[in-house]
């Protein structure tokens, strides 16, 4: 598998009365072409962690690469490769949409005589084409957010970076957020993100790492720290009948099987089902045995909160 960012030992301790440890021994590798979420509270250490993967700050101590160039001596590589929309991100109110791209893209590097059909280009990747020539100060905090991933996406960047894109977003804002980035991890860019706001943006990624205090306590894909939380806590099921008056028998039967640990009746109709092991099958077979009249049977993953509560609590 190929990384586009790994970390090795990370450390950053702000100098103070008493010393802040911003990152303590982070180790982190994410894939190419995910989408990859770092996920913690404020204060946990994701915008640190980012500034020295861009090389705005230095760690302390350990190494890190991006795109395979190294933080400390090779960030000039990194911040022409990476599109990086931070938090707080601002833009020259006075200035049109497309003036301001111009000038970033200037700054970006892009040729004068190529910078405005590239602006253009990218205003209508993000639906900005016909508030090109209006003034950012006319701009909702959503449009404002749209404005900051074209300027990101200027140099057509390898890796994009989104610190808290989705504070002071509303609903639908999130929604097109998440829509544009698989969006653009179709074309074979990779996506790093961080955020508190676990409901938000949770389901879109492919892997995550949880921080906490600055430190690692969980990260893989998602598939893997779902299935390490099940088998420590249990698989859920939700049987839902038809026929509320075939729940007690039903009840009867699943505490007979061997890896049930934990039987209730949720509601008229329904039971909930924890087992020690992936019971699908079992419930199944013996749904299908008893000729019961079953509206669904559903397995239940975890909420982002469990997982994060799960794996904060060092069970993982």
């Amino acid at each position: 598998m190929s990384f586009v960012i790994e970390c090795e030992s990370l450390v950053k301790i702000f100098k103070g009365n008493p010393p802040v440890i911003a990152l303590d021994n982070v180790n982190l590798k994410v894939p190419k072409g995910s989408i990859y979420g770092l996920f913690g509270p404020n204060g946990a250490g994701k915008s640190t962690l980012i500034s020295i993967l861009m090389g705005l700050t230095l760690p302390t101590k350990g190494s890190a690469k991006v795109l395979g160039y190294d933080v400390l001596r090779e960030s000039l590589e990194i911040r022409s490769r990476v599109g990086l929309l931070p938090e707080g991100f601002g833009f020259y109110d006075s200035m049109t949409a497309l003036e301001n791209l111009k000038y970033f893209g200037l700054l970006d590097g892009i040729p004068a005589d190529m910078v405005k059909q590239r602006a253009e280009e990218i205003l209508e990747k993000v639906g900005l084409e016909e508030r090109a020539n209006a003034k950012v100060s006319t701009f909702s905090r959503g449009m404002k957010q749209r404005l900051g991933i074209a300027q990101t996406l200027l140099k057509d960047p390898e890796m994009l970076i989104f610190d808290e894109p989705t504070v002071g977003i509303d609903p639908d804002g999130v929604m097109e957020f998440r829509r544009f980035v698989q969006d653009i991890v179709k074309e074979g860019k990779t996506v790093f993100l961080s955020t508190h706001l676990l409901r938000d943006l949770g389901m879109i990624c492919t892997h995550t790492a949880m921080i906490r205090k600055g430190r690692i306590v969980a990260q893989g894909s998602m598939e893997e720290l779902t299935q390490k939380m099940r088998g420590a806590k249990g698989y859920s099921y939700e049987i839902r009948l038809k026929k509320p008056e075939d729940v007690g028998r039903l009840l009867q039967e699943v505490k007979k099987l061997p890896e049930v640990m934990e039987v209730r009746i949720e509601d008229e109709g329904k039971v909930s089902i924890i087992g020690g092991s992936d019971i699908g099958g079992e419930l199944f077979s013996l749904l299908s045995r008893g000729q019961y009249s079953v509206e669904a049977l559903v397995s239940s993953k975890p909420e982002w909160e469990d997982l994060y509560r799960f794996y904060s609590e060092g069970v993982g």
